[in-house]
């Protein structure tokens, strides 16, 4: 533990002065955008999911540190590009028809 010398004049702190919020200046702040496109409440949909489900994907956000939805955009890509080549078809010819 180290000790200062408090008698100097730039360690002294008057403790009657008043800190106001114009006082405080944040130089950087950080910008947090999750996800390309903004989707309305509209739009969202629940997804019921068991359990067990939910707690995986929860575990796997944290570890990761990204939003739950982008691991299952992740595992859903990882999951598509094992498919057949007939499920594949399948599969973009649904994605098209929306």
């Amino acid at each position: 533990m180290a000790l200062i010398n408090k008698t100097t004049g730039k360690n002294k702190i008057n403790h009657l002065e008043e800190i106001k919020a114009n006082d405080i200046k944040i130089k950087d702040d950080v910008q947090i955008d999750y996800g390309e496109k903004k989707y309305s409440a509209k739009e969202r949909k629940p997804v019921q999911v068991d359990p067990p489900v939910l707690k995986m994907i929860g575990s796997l956000s944290y570890a990761k540190d990204m939003p739950m939805y982008k691991v299952v955009e992740m595992a859903l890509k990882a999951y598509i590009e094992t498919l057949p080549d007939n499920e594949k078809k399948l599969f973009e010819f649904k994605q098209n028809k929306r």
